[in-house]
């Protein structure tokens, strides 16, 4: 499974000064404890899928009032390197 790239420290780092503990972002968001973990360390651990786990920490970032935009970083890999006024049709 290839690793989908997100700032995980700020994660964290915002849960922090949040004076949120792990267990209070996994509750408000119906996730268990290590779900978090797993997420704060870039790890894949405890999710059936990378389309689930990025789900996940969309919906993390919006629980922290972080744009996910943010949070995520694009996938170069999926950029059309081709300008939009010199494609066909």
């Amino acid at each position: 499974m290839e690793k989908e790239l997100y700032n995980f420290s700020l994660l964290k780092q915002r849960r922090i000064e949040l004076g949120m503990s792990a267990s209070d972002i996994a509750y408000k968001l119906c996730l268990a404890e290590r779900q978090i973990i797993s997420i704060e360390e870039n790890k894949s651990d405890y999710f059936p899928s990378n389309t689930l786990k990025m789900v996940c920490i969309k919906r993390y970032a919006k629980a922290l009032d972080l744009h996910p935009e943010d949070v995520v970083i694009p996938n170069l890999n999926d950029v059309d390197p081709t300008p939009s006024l010199l494609k066909k049709g």
